[in-house]
């Protein structure tokens, strides 16, 4: 028996395009998942960012507050974030709300980062960026304020957020500012991902603002996880000032704070972000049992 070609041809074509619409109800498109873009203007600098927000699947079907994930250096942490939150969610940890903050719109980003992201003015600074950044550096203050003010209060507004479990990430300068904001303003986070902290910065400035805290508080009850790679050490000894600085946390004893320090073994500045980040995940939103 043989089958006519006209005729298996179009057939086959048809279960082919038919599959092809199944694949693609199925499957989301490239870009998943998708985020919400929201524009504003920061009060406390004067410079413009836009807000990157993303809710989990489930967001739209629930009556749920969500754990609120709030990542910088959002070009490359907020896709990472969202993504490793599209497999992980619901499966291995909570699922939660990521907020990203751009960089300052129309800005260089080595300006921006070094500006929003530095405790104390540097311009000298051996490993900084540009003159230009280095001169722009120090500015961390009215960046938190920003934050303190306007970001987390719009996006509270806006979604339903969990306000007893409030999570940070940073990495390398960012990092640098999530230890700054501890030191300073710890009760704006419940809880802090640390990743590769730049605390060479400024002849180790955040050691010398860990001590001003310790004058006046003994406790700090917030969750800490501080990761760094292994291979952190081309141009400063990276691994060994976490460690000291998790040794000076240590010594304080203070009380309420859970804190985690962890080196990654076979990784540098440039490939540890995706590990610390699922790590800090686990400690710090997992499944409710």
């Amino acid at each position: 028996m043989f089958l006519r070609i006209d005729y298996v041809l179009p057939l086959f074509m048809s279960v082919v395009g038919f599959t092809s619409q199944v694949i693609a109800a199925e499957l989301p498109p490239f870009g998943y998942p998708k985020f919400e873009t929201l524009s504003v203007h920061a009060n406390s600098n004067n410079k413009d960012y836009e807000l990157y927000v993303q809710v989990p699947q489930s967001y739209a079907d629930s009556k749920t507050n969500y754990p609120l994930i709030l990542v910088n250096d959002s070009r490359f942490a907020f896709p990472v974030t969202t993504g490793a939150m599209a497999l992980m969610g619901g499966a291995v940890v909570q699922e939660a709300v990521v907020v990203g903050i751009s960089y300052a719109k129309g800005e260089d980003r080595s300006i921006s980062r070094t500006r929003d992201y530095t405790p104390t003015y540097s311009p000298i600074e051996k490993s900084g960026y540009s003159s230009a950044s280095r001169l722009a550096s120090g500015h961390a203050k009215e960046y938190v304020d920003f934050i303190e003010t306007q970001v987390i209060p719009l996006v509270q507004q806006k979604y339903r957020i969990d306000t007893k479990k409030k999570v940070f990430v940073g990495h390398s300068f960012g990092g640098l500012l999530g230890a700054y904001i501890l030191f300073t303003k710890p009760e704006l986070f419940t809880d802090y991902i640390i990743g590769s902290p730049s605390l060479w910065y400024d002849n180790r400035v955040m050691f010398s603002m860990e001590k001003e805290y310790a004058k006046f508080h003994t406790q700090l009850p917030v969750n800490v996880s501080m990761f760094v790679g292994e291979l952190e050490n081309d141009y400063y000894p990276m691994v060994k000032d976490l460690h000291d600085m998790e040794k000076q946390l240590r010594l304080r004893n203070y009380k309420g704070l859970n804190l985690k320090v962890e080196v990654l073994a076979n990784e540098n500045h440039h490939s540890v972000f995706p590990g610390l980040l699922s790590k800090g995940l686990v400690a710090t939103i997992p499944l409710k049992k």
